[in-house]
This record gives C-alpha cells, structure tokens and sequence, in this order.
C-alpha cells in the first residue's frame, strides 16, 4: 500500500508512478516545514530587531498568492494545509511591517504614514494581477510560474533590502 497526499487534479489525470509521488510527496513537506519555519522567524525578529525584514512587495505577492491559491482555487488539499497557516502567520509579518515599518522609513514621510494604506494597495493589486495570469494560463500552469517568479523577487528583493538598508535588522541566518 502506497502513502501519499491526495492527488491534485494534475495527477489524478496523469497517473504518476508512486515514485513520483512520493519524491512529490516530500519536496512539498519539506518546502512547507521550511516555508513555516522561515516565516515564524521573520515574525521573531521583526519583533527582536523592532525592524520588519520581508519586503514589502514580497508580503503583497505572498499574501495574494496564499489567499488565491489556499482559500479561493486551491487545487488540493495539500494547498489548503499548506497556505492557510501561512495566511494565520502572514499576520505577523503584516503587524511588524505596520508597527515597525514607519521608523525604517522616516526619510520618507509618506510611505512611513501610509504603510497600511500602501500593503492594502499592494496585496489588491497582487490578487488582480495573478488572477490575470490565471485567466490566461490555467490554474495550474498559473500557480507554477507564479510561485517560482515569487520565490525569484523575494530572493532578490531580499538581498537588495539589505544592501539598501545596510544593516540585517529584520532577518537572520536562519530565516534564509
């Protein structure tokens, strides 16, 4: 008897051999476990460093990302179990950018005062433009290239906040 997650719609057309699956199977957990962990650290040290350290374009990507994908089409339950605790710890990353945000960006004023105003924008902004991409390529096709030029901006983005800010307040080793 083979184990594995529940078949998304794509491999319920297939029919991948077990081997697949399960190699499938792990990168997904261990993706997820990865993904968790590196979130609930960026959340503990916005909150030792008193600084948020995702970019705020990456929170507005993620968050429409894990909306779309985990609440509104998820194509498994895989997506659902993974996501939806993202979207819980999301909060978090939300709140330090909010709370902490406006110090990191006191040369510049209207950003600083705006920063509620501005994830807003930018998570509705997000959701439209991926459901655009959805629209045109399909869910699935959609959900894989989004979610690898996500990983593809937050890496870079990542690295230029730090370059920018010249200072690792908001991140961690452990977080990358």
């Amino acid at each position: 008897m083979q184990l594995h997650l529940p078949l998304s719609p794509t491999d319920k057309v297939l029919q991948p051999p077990a081997s697949y699956l399960i190699v499938q199977d792990w990168t997904l957990l261990y993706c997820m476990f990865g993904w968790t962990v590196s979130y609930i650290l960026y959340v503990r040290q916005a909150f030792r460093d008193k600084s948020y350290g995702m970019p705020i374009a990456n929170v507005c990507a993620n968050i429409a990302f894990e909306f779309i994908f985990g609440v509104v089409i998820p194509s498994s339950v895989a997506q659902v179990v993974c996501f939806v605790p993202w979207l819980v710890i999301d909060v978090g990353i939300v709140y330090s950018v909010v709370t902490f945000g406006p110090n990191v960006w006191k040369a510049s004023p209207l950003v600083a005062n705006n920063l509620g105003v501005i994830m807003a924008a930018g998570i509705l902004s997000c959701m439209v433009m991926f459901w655009t991409v959805i629209e045109t390529m399909g869910k699935d096709d959609a959900a894989f290239y989004l979610a690898y030029g996500d990983e593809l901006v937050i890496s870079t983005l990542s690295i230029a906040h730090l370059l920018k800010r010249g200072n690792t307040d908001g991140h961690s080793l452990g977080i990358w």
